[in-house]
């Protein structure tokens, strides 16, 4: 395996504990950009493309694209710029059978590109992914109550509205009253 993938991936599910990975924290979206940043930064050039090739280093990729671009920048449009190819990433490693091959905990991460998608489509697709691959997971239920709750804001307004005022998208009185109810962005 590649190095840097290895790194990535241990730094992830060895070294990081799964109370960092969803919740903001400013030391924890530091010591990414420490790490990280320059890997980040040959991934957007497409200096990492091979790692494609590979299931793991696939996965070491997505969370390079997808989870800690989130850290990298949060509060701004970049968190959310490797989106699109984050899931034709995941799109690619699922076609060749790359879920097949990992466990409960990496296929969850592998799968979380589509999730934050605002597309409906990629949403349904991943949902018959997590009823397929993680069942079987110690925390499914959580992890589908989350994927539903992403999936109503996406139904309902076609885009998710906690990140209307970073794309600098115009909220719809709707979209203003959900996001005052709990648990309304992510």
């Amino acid at each position: 395996m590649n190095k840097r993938a290895k790194i990535i991936l241990d730094f992830w599910f060895i070294e990081s504990k799964p109370e960092d990975w969803f919740k903001k924290n400013k030391k924890f979206d530091n010591i990414i950009k420490e790490l990280f940043i320059n890997d980040y930064e040959k991934a957007i050039k497409n200096e990492y493309d091979e790692w494609q090739d590979n299931p793991n280093e696939c996965l070491a990729l997505i969370i390079l694209l997808d989870q800690f671009s989130r850290n990298l920048f949060r509060n701004s449009s970049r968190s959310f710029a490797q989106d699109h190819k984050s899931r034709l990433i995941v799109k690619e490693g699922v076609d060749r059978g790359y879920l097949e091959k990992m466990s409960l905990e990496r296929i969850h991460f592998f799968l979380l590109p589509l999730i934050h998608s605002e597309d409906i489509s990629d949403h349904k697709f991943g949902h018959n992914l997590v009823d397929t691959y993680l069942k079987k997971h110690k925390k499914y239920n959580e992890i589908k109550k989350v994927w539903n709750d992403h999936s109503i804001a996406i139904k309902k307004f076609g885009r998710y509205p906690h990140r209307n005022k970073l794309l600098r998208r115009i909220s719809t009185s709707d979209e203003e009253n959900f996001l005052k109810l709990p648990d309304s962005s992510w």
